[in-house]
């Protein structure tokens, strides 16, 4: 697997990023992995180097976060063009088991799944083989 950005973890919790980024080295070995503990940061990345990338990259989003919650994000996220879209598949990664938060989500089409902290084997290995 190439080293290009595949994995983005939008996190405010560093140690949460660390874990995730480990997880994913551990299991797909050589892997490119973006983390962001303020949202604004993740946002900006994905606005100016997407495009330039040009490979399909998946992104883990907290949803309670202070400052700019998941929710938020996806405000902005979803002001991005078709083409910026296309490449990013959203799995929420969150601590929450409110079933709330499931149903929101679904209401979201750029999000492809609910993932539960924290980040596992298993998770990974299911989403890199529908995604890539």
């Amino acid at each position: 697997m190439s080293t290009e950005t595949k994995y983005i973890i939008v996190d405010d919790d560093p140690l949460n990023n660390t874990i995730c980024s480990l997880m994913l080295k551990r299991t797909l070995h050589e892997v490119g992995i973006k983390t962001f503990t303020q949202p604004w940061e993740g946002l900006v990345f994905i606005q100016n180097n997407i495009n330039r990338l040009m490979t399909h990259s998946v992104l883990f989003l907290d949803i309670n976060m202070p400052a700019l919650t998941g929710w938020d994000f996806l405000g902005h996220y979803e002001k991005f063009s078709e083409e910026i879209k296309m490449q990013i598949s959203i799995y929420l990664l969150s601590s929450s088991i409110n079933q709330r938060d499931r149903d929101k989500a679904k209401k979201y089409e750029c999000i492809k799944g609910f993932v539960s902290k924290p980040l596992t084997t298993e998770a990974i290995l299911t989403i890199a083989g529908n995604e890539f």
